[in-house]
């Protein structure tokens, strides 16, 4: 239950930022979200009081316009600090976690009744290594030395000599303290492959036996992660930190109240981090360069030569086990037509079974090897930290490697027990043209539903999950079930509308088409052929299910609106975005061509975007095993995959394609759905039932309209 002092104390920071942040009002729909919050986290459970009944979370869908980041930070603020726990926002893009950092979290630090400090929680690899750096600075210094004083004549490209100013200069601010090794800081771009050469990864970081540890960038963010009252992480960090030791990267969870914001992203993310896969021909590749970064270390560092003549053993037996894998998957001549083959039932056939065990035991060697080998080069770091650091970043390559093969083949031999979550296991074919004729070996559970339940859920003092699509026809089922929560009974759930009026300043329009998308060429030229209608505003948004008939609409368009077009694709996204705004801002027309990733998180407000035109119900074929594996599962225990996961995902992708058109309380106009299915068939109705307010227009079909009846049907909700 909320205390007394924290509600008076909500009330006074909200009459804070009344004051202080010109244009911020407490709608109504924020006041109600603001009172969820701080309900769920009166629930906070206390470290070892088990999972309980769910009380502890919070669900809340809020649309667009409603104030969510201050609706869920000002209670979750004041209820950290009444509470004894600290805070961690969590966002699922990097451009919300900027907005977290640089916006939202100075104006509350500034004008709250409460002071609180806040940090930005960041991987390893957005950091320099200083002990990195300063070789490469030494290296690229001794170089230009070298041309000054004549020697033979350069060799080097324009390219390098950029990237050896680069250094230097990054080097140079980093001595003077006025850069602090984090990437995101800098105004100058970094190539990708030359900020690889200046940081590190777990494995290749000496840690505190490193010379440089006291100026190390990585473990100065992370000191100010441990001092900090609130964390501003991403979910990717999240959820690779709950795998770890408790409180090795962000605070434990059972001392943590935990805010994920755009929270729709994490069932999709959970998979991501408990899936593996792994190159066939790619590793035998990289198992034997394993053997030589070991040959390195043991004869530059003089350590014991009883590692290399065991690294070397058990490189031999992976190699030949690997090249038997590929002999075997290779003569099944199974990927002619197919990109990917999947173990129905999710069970590998002995082969795979006997190969894999090898693997997995050889592998398993190395890695016990490659282990030790790091003890033993930590304990050269004080003496000869250059060189330790160079040649740990080499063996940690390899370590790295060997924990995704290990990982992939733990999941491909998992023995599954009765009535947990199924393991998909497949084959694909390697799309990268320097790995020809190689196969990916990949295996992945079909929900990280349980991991969520076990790993966050269960051990959280308290969770608030927010995004404006979190319901699928109108209902919280499809995400409840995918991120775990359904079986938390006393989980509370809140929607809350959009203070935006669309009845009023939006439009739906389902118009009268001849065509069915179940014909893909005649519905496709139709689309073609009611575009220039369509095009009667100055922003308008096309979203296409496929790039296919993206390309097909686009080659049959006059030469007019061709001149008026951005393509996904031909352009980086960013880019196709600036010239559009651009476009927009001289007066001209303007039109975005896109799929899925312009329907989310793409911000067009005003003139920028009057009209959505959906070409069609953006319906996904399952085109993965994972996806296909999913549908199967699902269907063998009598239920519709058609009616449990492709309608509702279905829901949630035309919620968000459709809200691009209202941004702001001045925006206005309207949205076109060139597929009758929404109206003609029965599901379609829950497809409407999870869309805003709309004033909807539906034009009659065309036997209708031939039958003399009026053109145009207002019908109200």
């Amino acid at each position: 239950m909320v205390a007394d002092n924290e509600k008076d104390l909500i009330r006074e920071c909200l009459d804070a930022l009344r004051r202080g942040v010109e244009g911020f009002r407490s709608r109504r729909p924020q006041l109600e979200m603001v009172a969820a919050v701080a309900n769920t986290i009166a629930e906070c459970k206390e470290e070892g009081s088990g999972a309980g009944d769910g009380r502890h979370i919070g669900v809340i869908e809020a649309g667009t316009g409603t104030g969510k980041s201050f609706g869920a930070l000002v209670p979750a603020l004041v209820m950290a600090r009444t509470r004894g726990r600290r805070l961690v926002i969590s966002s699922s893009t990097v451009a919300l976690q900027e907005q977290y950092c640089n916006k939202d979290a100075p104006a509350l630090q500034q004008y709250l009744p409460i002071d609180f400090t806040y940090a930005v929680a960041k991987g390893r690899r957005r950091y320099a290594c200083a002990a990195k750096l300063a070789t490469a600075a030494e290296q690229a210094r001794q170089r230009e030395l070298d041309i000054d004083e004549a020697a033979p004549p350069p060799t080097q490209s324009a390219q390098e000599h950029r990237q050896q100013r680069i250094v230097l200069d990054l080097a140079q601010r980093f001595d003077a303290e006025t850069w602090n090794g984090d990437r995101d800081e800098l105004k100058m771009p970094v190539p990708d492959a030359l900020w690889m050469e200046l940081t590190t990864d777990r494995q290749g970081c000496a840690g505190n036996r490193c010379p440089q540890f006291g100026q190390c960038p990585f473990y100065a963010a992370r000191q100010r992660v441990k001092d900090a009252d609130v964390v501003i992480a991403n979910h990717d960090l999240v959820l690779a930190s709950i795998a770890m030791e408790a409180g090795s990267v962000l605070p434990p969870a059972s001392e943590t109240i935990y805010v994920f914001d755009e929270a729709h992203s994490m069932a999709a993310k959970v998979i991501g981090h408990f899936s593996a896969k792994h190159a066939i021909k790619g590793a035998r590749e990289w198992v034997h360069g394993a053997g030589d970064a070991v040959l390195d270390v043991v004869l530059g560092l003089k350590l014991d030569e009883q590692l290399l003549r065991d690294a070397r053993a058990s490189c031999e037996q992976l190699s030949a086990a690997l090249d038997e894998l590929y002999r075997e998957v290779h003569a099944t001549r199974a990927f002619e037509e197919k990109k990917a083959r999947r173990f129905k039932g999710g069970a590998l056939p002995e082969w795979a079974r006997q190969v894999g065990a090898n693997i997995q035991a050889s592998a398993a060697a190395l890695r016990k090897t490659f282990a030790a080998l790091r003890e033993q080069m930590l304990g050269r770091a004080p003496s000869e930290g250059q060189l330790v650091t160079q040649l740990l970043g080499q063996a940690g390559f390899y370590t790295g490697k060997l924990d995704n093969l290990l990982d992939t083949w733990d999941l491909l031999l998992a023995v599954e027990e009765e009535g947990a979550i199924p393991i998909v296991r497949w084959i694909e074919r390697h799309d990268e043209a320097t790995q020809a004729d190689d196969y990916l070996m990949c295996a992945s559970p079909i929900s990280g539903s349980d991991k969520l339940r076990t790993l966050l859920w269960n051990r959280a003092s308290a969770v608030v999950l927010m995004s404006a699509t979190l319901t699928s026809c109108g209902s919280f089922d499809l995400f409840l079930q995918q991120t775990g929560l359904a079986s938390f009974a006393g989980l509370q759930t809140l929607q809350v509308a959009s203070p935006f009026d669309y009845r009023r300043n939006a439009k739906l329009v389902i118009p009268a088409m001849r065509a069915d998308p179940a014909d893909a060429r005649a519905h496709t030229d139709e689309v073609a052929s009611r575009m220039p209608d369509l095009v009667c505003t100055r922003g308008t948004l096309v979203l296409f299910a496929s790039a296919r008939q993206m390309r097909d609409v686009f080659a049959q368009m006059p030469e007019d609106l061709r001149r008026i077009r951005w393509m996904q694709g031909a352009l980086p996204k960013a880019e196709m975005l600036a010239r559009h705004r651009a476009a927009i801002d001289r007066g001209e027309r303007s039109m975005l061509f896109g799929l899925a990733s312009l329907a989310e998180g793409v911000d067009l407000p005003r003139e920028y975007c009057t009209h959505v035109v959906v070409a069609k119900l953006p319906f996904c074929a399952p085109h993965t095993p994972l996806e296909e594996a999913r549908r199967e599962w699902i269907e063998r225990q009598g239920r519709s995959s058609f009616m449990e996961i492709t309608v509702p995902e279905t829901a949630v992708k035309l919620k968000q394609g459709l809200g691009r058109l209202l941004r702001t309380d001045d925006d206005y106009g309207t949205a076109t759905i060139l597929d009758r299915r929404i109206v003609s068939k029965r599901w379609g109705r829950l497809l409407m039932r999870g869309l805003p307010d709309f004033e909807l227009v539906v034009e009659p079909s065309r036997p209708a309209a031939r039958a003399g009846l009026k053109t145009q049907e207002t019908a109200r909700r």
